[in-house]
């Protein structure tokens, strides 16, 4: 089960668990133009919810630039 961390527009972030039971942080954005769905799949073990929070918006900063 996916549980929805933060949303930034066409980018949200998610925390689910893995078959094994670690920790994991899904990263989904949606491209605008075509609404093709591109999903990153994070360690909790390696990646902190600060950090993956950090690359999410980065990753929203670029959609919106290439809105523009």
């Amino acid at each position: 089960m996916r549980l929805l961390v933060e949303n930034y527009g066409d980018v949200r972030v998610f925390k689910d668990r893995s078959l094994f039971g670690l920790p994991r942080y899904i990263i989904e954005e949606i491209d605008p133009d075509f609404g093709w769905r591109h999903t990153t799949v994070l360690s909790g073990i390696w990646y902190k919810k600060d950090q993956v929070i950090e690359i999410a918006l980065k990753k929203a900063k670029e959609l919106d630039e290439r809105e523009r």
